[in-house]
């Protein structure tokens, strides 16, 4: 993940309080960017509106720094009451504006009040939130009653009655049996629209008025609200008061409110199934089920999953805080769409994407309840997208893991230490990240390995912690579990889907998120496990068709990531067995295919990985790399030939590579593909041949078409395969 956006500058900690990213994010939208204002309003607000589990009050409360970032407003009473009604409107309808503060356009426009307003097509809005805030704070009882009576017979006059409903309910100082029923109408109209902000505060509102079953109805509504915004602290509370007993016959009947408490209880517990698509409608039915399905589909039939989530792209995202009524008539709740968004992920992940990947979860983060879906896959997500990109944790994902308001699944729990495990690679603590992946492995089992998550391979480990008795152990346990399922590699279809269980709701019973894949276990990770097993402890007579092996099986996974960790495997294999040609030419690829994918730190270990001393010297004793520094992993540089052995002079592996091209190549279309496939950029090889950049683009061109390849990273895997 990368950090949160630059107009969130304050820490996602206050002391020992977190604040979650998207509750980070809305702040910074409503009081603006400045530290003070964003530290000063969180330090005002309960833990539960910090975590996002609980509504924050609307407006927020107006700080001192807020005040402050505000400035003298200089109203007189005409403006000071034009800026009230705008404040407590619920619509953004200027002549609504002008009817109840008993003002016209000219004289709004003229006065104080026009400068804190933004008037454009028939519609207004504060220059900023935070003055919204101030003007609100600043008026007594008695001034906001005036402000609502006067919006609730503008709105009745219109011939809009909810509304006016709405804002009588606000004017009466005494619980007004008699609006509740209506408002709780109300709150299930927005519910349906997915406005779930608006529900929530409809139905509260419906509850302080209500009694008997009404009350309890406007709790069960409130409750469902809740639980769709991810608030699943006030969805508890609401729905727990919603399903207790009650000694008022007048309450029996209301609304069951059983199912959705067991839900938000199940959230709580960190549950992957918590949330199914038969406990939705409309949009969020369409983007669970798709969600979900996703999910069954990775590990078997990647490319049908990509296919659902299509048909779901359309669905209008979760609506931010806004006037009533605005935007489609129907869309996704915060809840549903994280669940969506963190599938999105999790398939570019699959696929090798984590550039893509990171975008999505980024994006996610900030708006939605990630942390509560598929029992935390998204904070798993979150923390190995930041290790495989840049080597550490961001603040954000941080922020994120910690705001998590209850627990997180096994497999997620299983998940840390493979984090744990990747951060001693890039240190090369061998036999600390082996350690690691083995009580990850022990704990996880297969849901971890169907996690597919960026991993190094166990096998390999030990044999670069020089535990070589211990990796044919770890071999043959997995040979073990891969030839139960040998057979036919699994197709689209097959028993990816078809093969395991399915219950009523269409889940396939699993403690991983969305359900489990090939009965079994995930066959073609552990194929490709064992591929690269065999390729890490292969001798010479062997290691060749070992490499083609793993690279069959790295194909067929279809991930640009897996491909490009399945050449640094074969690039450390060719090094142990003292062939640094042949290493030098899979570390090209490693380093092609790691850039490609969005792997940066896995890219800078590929130029590092040749460097360090071979397995069999003095730091293969300790498990430690001479020359894979943490330090190392944070900056990028530029692959240099002379950094590889092998590379240099008429004997490098460059000529290896590219000789039997000979035939198919001119010497200058040699020489641009020599120099491409070390991994240079046009105008590298422009300055080294002497040549303009345009005649290295024309003789690239020239190369692409005889080799029948499409892009540098082709032509590099190419020339090593060759």
């Amino acid at each position: 993940m990368t950090a949160l956006p630059q107009q969130v500058a304050f820490p996602l900690a206050l002391g020992d309080r977190t604040v979650a990213p998207h509750v980070a994010c809305e702040l910074s939208r409503v009081v603006g960017d400045e530290p003070g204002c964003v530290d000063q309003t969180a330090r005002m607000l309960d833990d539960e509106h910090l975590l996002g589990t609980a509504l924050m009050p609307d407006p927020l409360p107006a700080a001192r720094a807020v005040r402050e970032a505000v400035g003298p407003l200089g109203l007189d009473d005409d403006a000071r009451r034009v800026l009230l009604v705008a404040s407590v409107a619920v619509v953004d309808r200027t002549d609504v504006l002008l009817a109840a503060s008993g003002t016209d356009i000219d004289t709004l426009m003229a006065g104080p009040a026009g400068r804190h307003l933004h008037l454009v097509g028939g519609r207004f809005r504060f220059h900023h939130p935070r003055i919204r805030s101030v003007v609100h704070e600043d008026a007594d009882l008695a001034t906001r009653t005036a402000a609502h009576v006067a919006l609730a017979h503008v709105h009745r006059k219109a011939d809009e009655p909810l509304v006016a409903m709405w804002h009588t309910a606000l004017s009466t100082l005494a619980g007004d049996p008699l609006l509740a029923d209506g408002l709780v109408e109300l709150a299930e109209q927005h519910l349906a629209r997915g406005d779930v902000h608006r529900a929530h505060e409809v139905a509260r509102e419906a509850a302080s008025h209500g009694t008997g079953r009404v009350r309890t109805r406007a709790f069960a509504v409130a409750g469902r609200a809740a639980l769709w915004a991810g608030h699943v602290h006030d969805a508890v509370t609401h729905l727990r008061r919603a399903t207790q007993p009650s000694t008022d016959p007048s309450a029996a009947g209301a609304l069951d409110a059983a199912r959705p408490l067991g839900i938000a209880l199940a959230l709580l517990e960190g549950r992957p199934d918590a949330v199914l698509p038969d406990d939705a409608e409309g949009p969020d039915r369409l983007a669970i089920a798709a969600a979900r399905r996703t999910l069954r589909l990775l590990d078997g039939a990647p490319a049908d999953a990509a296919a659902i989530l299509s048909e779901v792209a359309e669905l209008a995202p979760a609506r931010q805080a806004g006037r009533w009524f605005d935007g489609p008539d129907e869309a996704m709740t915060p809840l549903a769409e994280a669940h969506l968004r963190v599938a999105q992920s999790y398939l570019a992940l699959r696929l090798g994407d984590i550039t893509g990947a990171a975008t999505v979860l980024d994006d996610a983060v900030e708006r939605l309840p990630v942390a509560l879906a598929f029992g935390g896959l998204g904070i798993a997500l979150a923390r190995r997208l930041d290790l495989v990109r840049d080597g550490h944790l961001s603040r954000a994902t941080t922020a994120l893991e910690a705001s998590a308001p209850g627990q997180v699944s096994p497999v997620v729990r299983a998940a840390t230490l493979g984090d744990r495990a990747q951060t001693a690679v890039f240190a090369g603590r061998w036999v600390e990240a082996a350690t690691l992946l083995g009580l990850a492995a022990e704990r996880g089992g297969d849901d971890l390995r169907r996690l597919w998550l960026p991993t190094p391979d166990p096998v390999e480990l030990l044999v670069l912690a020089g535990q070589d008795r211990a990796a044919r152990r770890s071999h043959d346990r997995l040979r073990l579990r891969v030839l139960p399922s040998a057979g036919p590699e699994p197709g689209v279809h097959t028993s990816a889907v078809a093969g395991a269980p399915v219950t009523g709701n269409g889940t396939v019973p699993s403690s991983l998120p969305g359900g489990a894949g090939i009965s079994g276990g995930p066959v073609r990770r552990r194929r490709l496990d064992l591929a690269r097993a065999e390729l890490a402890l292969a001798d010479a007579s062997g290691v060749n068709r070992a490499r083609e092996r793993a690279v069959e099986a790295s194909l067929r996974v279809g991930s640009t990531f897996e491909r490009g960790l399945t050449e640094l495997v074969a690039a450390r294999a060719y090094a142990r067995l003292g062939l640094p040609g042949d290493a030098a030419a899979h570390l090209l690829g490693a380093h092609e295919l790691f850039q490609e994918s969005g792997a940066t730190a896995w890219e800078h270990l590929a130029e590092q990985a040749l460097r360090a001393p071979a397995p069999g010297s003095a730091q293969r004793a300790t498990g430690e790399a001479a020359d894979a520094r943490p330090a190392d992993l944070t900056a990028r540089r530029d692959p240099a030939p002379a950094d590889i052995p092998g590379e240099a002079g008429p004997g490098g592996a460059q000529e290896q590579l590219c000789g039997q091209w000979d035939g198919l190549l001119t010497e200058r279309e040699l020489d641009v593909a020599r120099l491409v496939v070390q991994g240079r950029t046009n105008r590298q090889v422009a300055a080294s041949l002497y040549v303009s950049v345009r005649t290295v683009e024309v003789h690239l061109g020239r190369v692409f078409r005889k080799l029948g390849v499409r892009s540098r990273t082709e032509l590099a895997v190419l020339a090593l395969r060759g």
